[in-house]
C-alpha cells in the first residue's frame, strides 16, 4: 500500500459504515478546518462511535470516569473510540480475553481489577496513556493505540519543549535510549514513541505495546525506531502488536465462550474495508 492508501480506504469504508449500519447519512464536521465529511459523525451523535452491542453498557460506566473525550471523538477512525470499542468488554465480560492478550504479548502474569483508559502515570510529564492494564506483581502493560494515522507524533523543537525535554526527560533518557536517540532533537522527533517508553519503570516488569494495524503501512514504517531506540533492559519491554492478529486471537476465545458478537461488530467496523451491504445492516 501507499503511504495513505490505507487510511483513503478505512475512511471510505467507514463512511458506508455509517451510513448503512448507524443509518446517519448527514456528514459531520472537523474542527480543524471547519470542513464535513462523510466518515465523520455529526458532534451530537459522538455515542454513536461505540458498538452497538457494548454503546449502553459503556456509556452507563463511562459516566462514572473521569475520562476526557478527544476532541475527534466523534469521526468514525477516532483511535480512542477504537481503544474503548477493543478493551471495554474485555475488563467487563471476558476475562478469558484478558489472559489472550497477555498471551499474544507474551507476557507471564496475572491481570487485576485495576485498569484504565487515558492513564496518567506521572501528572508532571503529562502524557496520558492510551490503556493501562495492571498485573498482580506490579507490572503496568501500557498500550499505544493506533488507526488510521500516518504516523507516531513528533514534538516542536521550540523552547517549551526544550525545556521540559531538560527538566523532565533528561535524567532518564540515557538509562533507557541507545546513543543515537538521547538527544533533545531527537527525542522530540519520536516524541510519542520516545515517552511511551520512558515510562517503563526500571525497578518493574513494565511493558509499552505499540498497537495499530498490520495493513497501514504508513505505521510500519516507524516500527524500525521502536524496536531499535531502546537499550536493555527495556528493549525487551517493548511490543508490536498487530490488531488483526490480536483481533483474530480474541476472536477465537470468544467462540469457545460463545462471545463473538462485539470483536465480529468490531472486524466489521475496523477490519473490513469491504462487505456487502446486506451484511452491514445485520448489524444496524
Amino acid at each position: 500500500m501507499s503511504r495513505n492508501e490505507f487510511q483513503e480506504q478505512a475512511k471510505r469504508w467507514l463512511s458506508t459504515y455509517k451510513k448503512d449500519v448507524l443509518q446517519v447519512s448527514d456528514k459531520g464536521v472537523w474542527l480543524r478546518n471547519g470542513r464535513e465529511y462523510e466518515h465523520i459523525l455529526p458532534s451530537d451523535r459522538y455515542k454513536l462511535n461505540i458498538l452497538p452491542s457494548l454503546r449502553e453498557e459503556f456509556w452507563h460506566w463511562f459516566d462514572t470516569q473521569e475520562i476526557h473525550l478527544q476532541r475527534d471523538f466523534h469521526h468514525l477512525n477516532s483511535s480512542q473510540a477504537l481503544c474503548f470499542n477493543l478493551f471495554f468488554p474485555l475488563l467487563r465480560k471476558n476475562p478469558a480475553g484478558l489472559a489472550t492478550l497477555l498471551s499474544v504479548i507474551e507476557v507471564d502474569g496475572q491481570p487485576t481489577d485495576q485498569a484504565f483508559f487515558e492513564f496518567q502515570p506521572d501528572p508532571t510529564e503529562g502524557t496520558c496513556i492510551d490503556f493501562s492494564l495492571h498485573l498482580k506483581d506490579g507490572a503496568r502493560i501500557n498500550f499505544e493505540v493506533k488507526y488510521t494515522e500516518s504516523e507516531f507524533g513528533a514534538a516542536k523543537t521550540d523552547n517549551n519543549h526544550l525545556e521540559k525535554f531538560e527538566k523532565v526527560y533528561r535524567s532518564g533518557v540515557t538509562l533507557r535510549f541507545a546513543p543515537a536517540f538521547c538527544t533533545a532533537r531527537q527525542f522530540l522527533n519520536h516524541y510519542q514513541i520516545m515517552r511511551n517508553i520512558w515510562h517503563l519503570r526500571d525497578d518493574t516488569k513494565d511493558i509499552a505495546v505499540f498497537l495499530f494495524p498490520k495493513s497501514n503501512s504508513a505505521l510500519r514504517h516507524c516500527e524500525p525506531v521502536i524496536r531499535t531506540c531502546a537499550i536493555e533492559p527495556f528493549r525487551s519491554h517493548v511490543r508490536i502488536l498487530y490488531l488483526e492478529e490480536l483481533v483474530t486471537a480474541l476472536h477465537a476465545v470468544g467462540r469457545s465462550a460463545s462471545q463473538p458478537e462485539h470483536l465480529e461488530e468490531f472486524h466489521l467496523k475496523y477490519l473490513a474495508t469491504s462487505r456487502e451491504v446486506s451484511k452491514t445492516r445485520q448489524l444496524s
